[in-house]
């Protein structure tokens, strides 16, 4: 009997996070998918990362940094108020398991120091972990300039470096003049868009093919307007998109976004859509009633 090869795992940016961030319930279902293979992702993945979870820790630090702030509690109370909900839980699923660990007084004034210096040691190592979680396969035809913004933090002044990242990785418009989503979209895989765009219009729009048109419509947009309609944020609408067609065929991508059911099978990327964390974490506690 021929034994089928084990598929390698490239993962979407959901995926990514939810190894870093989720539940230990959660984690074990994809370390039970993924078996001993290091998961890949891309520069661009690491990119969408930082956009969606470094650059809201550093935000986070410097709230925790304020004056007015005079405990750990006060910040998250600060934070919970001021930003939105994917900001919201990208910090609130992180940061009490972290202070918990060091065992942080979070109503005490005398241990917010120590949760700077704490926090800033996690940001500095940021890189470091993505490196031990994942395999970057170091691919990206968009020459994403953000994803090689560098983090350089020296400990002694932890705020002036993590300022510093955040200014670099914000200063879209040197960015975007310094990369090539616009070749990467309308060129290299300009008859696959056109394809996605014909696709949509021929959907229903349902929860299940939301996400898909919304990214259409974006990619719509950018051929009918040609380069201008390309920047850092119209990147962040379609980034499901980009990373599907960027995507190794060699490789199957992990996600859970519905997006994907539609962005790859007109291009032949092999894919798996996993359950949500909420499935998994509720289908684990029915097994334990």
């Amino acid at each position: 009997m021929e034994n089928k090869s084990i598929p390698q795992h490239f993962l979407d940016t959901s995926v990514a996070r939810s190894l870093l961030l989720g539940t230990q319930a959660y984690k074990q279902y994809f370390q039970s998918q993924f078996g001993d293979q290091s998961p890949n992702i891309s520069n661009y993945v690491q990119m969408e990362m930082k956009r969606s979870y470094l650059i809201n820790l550093i935000s986070f630090y410097f709230v925790l940094r304020l004056e007015t702030i005079n405990s750990i509690g006060d910040a998250i109370a600060l934070w919970s108020n001021r930003f939105k909900t994917s900001e919201l839980k990208a910090i609130l699923q992180l940061i009490p398991q972290l202070f918990s660990t060091h065992q942080l007084d979070f109503t005490s004034s005398s241990d917010k120091e120590k949760a700077l210096s704490i926090l800033g040691i996690y940001i500095k190592r940021f890189e470091l972990i993505l490196r031990k979680k994942f395999t970057n396969t170091n691919q990206d035809s968009t020459a994403c300039t953000r994803a090689q913004v560098p983090l350089r933090v020296e400990l002694r002044n932890m705020a002036d470096g993590l300022k510093q990242f955040a200014d670099e990785f914000g200063d879209v418009e040197t960015c975007r003049n310094q990369c090539q989503i616009d070749e990467f979209l309308l060129s290299r895989y300009s008859t696959e868009i056109e394809a996605y765009i014909q696709q949509a219009s021929q959907l229903p729009n349902n929860k299940n093919t939301r996400g898909f048109i919304k990214i259409a419509n974006n990619l719509k947009e950018i051929i009918e307007q040609g380069a201008s309609a390309c920047d850092c944020k119209r990147c962040e609408k379609i980034g499901d998109a980009v990373i599907a067609l960027d995507a190794p065929r060699t490789m199957q991508l992990e996600h859970t976004d519905n997006s994907f059911d539609y962005l790859c099978p007109p291009i032949n990327q092999p894919h798996c859509k996993h359950p949500s964390e909420t499935q998994i974490v509720i289908n684990k506690s029915g097994d334990n009633l």
